[in-house]
């Protein structure tokens, strides 16, 4: 035993590694063990000093793993994953049938929420939050099952499956697009209001990206109605206050009803997209296979919105019971709907 605990590195420092490895922040890291950033700092400086190598690449605004470090998350995520669920087990606590599945608002709002009565509907005995987050270490905290999330497939400590690849296009109401002249070509977006997605991501597709991406000249005073997320974005534009851009399968049911139209029948496709995440290497549950299994199958099914929740607007979707904690936002679907909405 003695040999052993010899060759062991500081067990007390695993934790601080293990978050600060899967947040790749230090400061979210302390926020989740409820210990300050230098605590934490200092813990993984004990154990690198112990390993001998470095475990991070450190910057002035972000920390990084080195090769060393994806080599030790992935063995310390699966020791401690493993000793978490025996240590449940031993206390009578059985792992529940309550799932709990992450996504950032956008696709939480267009696109999981809609789906969600065929889940409940086929798998009535499984119990299953959302927590709708634009914080990407909100989405992969310890308690999520599953999560959605928009990026290029790369998660360290993740395996992370493509639901959707990324294609963005201009739309606008059916009203504005009356009260204008046709657009016949890219260059004539330049001349319309356009609503623009605007927030803390650098990979999110604007209006300057995509009209650079057409070779459209954009005029350096052009002026935008920005918004911070998509479905106020998409309000706005059904409401017919502009021209937006919409992203593949996270608005193709409004072009469904015809509360939003194609001015312009062009797109951009990038090499990102919406992917399903779980832990690598971690055995999943039965229910939480079932989920991911489900999540695959709506990805891949076009007419989801002739068998599920129908609403013409964004603003008309469900109302929602929320239940805020650190900070957090968890939405218990299915608990009051909007008279507005109805099932076909």
């Amino acid at each position: 035993m003695n040999r052993l605990r010899q060759r062991l590195p500081p067990l007390t420092a695993l934790p601080a590694f293990e978050a600060s490895a899967r947040l790749l922040s230090f400061t979210q890291a302390a926020e989740e063990l409820y210990v300050t950033q230098p605590a934490v700092s200092r813990q993984v400086r004990i154990l690198e000093e112990n390993l001998g190598v470095r475990l991070f690449d450190r910057s002035h605004r972000q920390i990084k793993l080195t090769v060393e470090g994806q080599r030790f998350q992935h063995v310390v995520s699966v020791a401690l994953g493993q000793v978490s669920g025996v240590a449940n087990e031993l206390r009578g606590q059985v792992t529940s049938t309550d799932l709990t599945i992450a996504a950032d608002i956008s696709m939480a709002y267009l696109w999981l929420l809609p789906r969600f009565p065929k889940f409940r509907e086929a798998f009535p005995d499984i119990a299953v939050s959302i927590l709708a987050s634009d914080r990407e270490a909100d989405c992969l905290k310890k308690e999520i099952d599953l999560a959605l999330l928009y990026g290029n497939g790369n998660w360290p400590g993740f395996d992370a499956t493509l639901l959707i690849r990324e294609e963005i296009f201009p739309v606008c109401s059916r009203s504005y697009l009356n009260r204008h002249l046709p657009i016949n070509d890219p260059s004539g977006l330049v001349q319309h209001v356009l609503l623009d997605l605007r927030g803390d991501r650098w990979d999110w597709v604007d209006w300057r990206q995509w009209l650079t991406e057409k070779g459209v000249p954009v005029p350096d005073d052009m002026q935008f109605i920005a918004f911070n997320n998509l479905p106020l974005l998409i309000e706005a534009t059904c409401q017919g206050q502009g021209i937006g851009l919409g992203w593949r399968s996270l608005v193709d049911r409004f072009l469904m009803d015809g509360s939003l139209a194609k001015p312009i029948d062009m797109s951009l496709q990038t090499d990102r997209g919406y992917y399903v995440l779980r832990r690598a290497n971690i055995r999943m549950s039965s229910e939480t296979n079932i989920l991911f299994d489900w999540v695959i199958r709506m990805s891949e099914e076009k007419d989801h919105w002739r068998t599920g929740i129908w609403c013409s607007r964004p603003s008309l979707l469900p109302t929602l019971l929320l239940r805020f904690h650190a900070g957090e936002t968890y939405i218990h679907v299915l608990v009051a709907f909007n008279t507005s909405c109805r099932f076909p």
